[in-house]
């Protein structure tokens, strides 16, 4: 993967690089120098550290995310027996999380743990993505647009057994 700049706006992305094989061009000497290079860098670390995955948004959205305009979405998962100690295990997948548990068991165990975290829009389809490895483990509680997401892809799976 490439990370790389449009020099004209500043947007920040993530690409394959195989995907660049008919777009190589060479900068001329002019270039820009160390420093603006860094703060760049910097940037898209910060851009990474808000979201969930590669992708850093569109050029618009970025924008207002870097100049801390951007409203972050509250996300809350809620995680079953079969998958809590691994979710447990990531205690730092992301800066916002928080985990919670819910009432015990007889055995004395959570019978569930609730995953909540605030990601930009942008990063919602690749945190989906996650926690739908967990599919019969998991369900969104929040926001209602991806609880109404994931309760129709567990349909449409269902539909594909019977």
């Amino acid at each position: 993967y490439l990370l790389h700049e449009d020099c004209q706006n500043g947007h920040l992305a993530i690409s394959r690089l195989d995907r660049f094989t008919e777009h190589f061009k060479l900068l001329d000497s002019k270039g820009r120098d160390s420093t603006e290079q860094w703060q760049s860098l910097q940037a898209a670390h910060q851009l990474l550290e808000n979201g969930w995955g590669l992708y850093l948004g569109k050029q618009e959205e970025q924008s207002l995310e870097r100049q801390g305009k951007l409203d972050f979405v509250k996300v809350t998962v809620r995680f079953f027996p079969d998958v809590m100690v691994f979710i447990q295990e990531g205690e730092k997948r992301h800066k916002s999380q928080k985990i919670s548990f819910g009432a015990k068991t007889p055995d004395g165990k959570p019978s569930y743990l609730d995953y909540r975290l605030k990601l930009p829009l942008r990063s919602l389809t690749e945190f989906s993505r996650w926690v739908y490895r967990f599919m019969g483990s998991a369900q969104f509680l929040t926001p209602k647009e991806l609880v109404e997401k994931h309760q129709q892809l567990a349909q449409e799976l269902l539909a594909r057994y019977l």
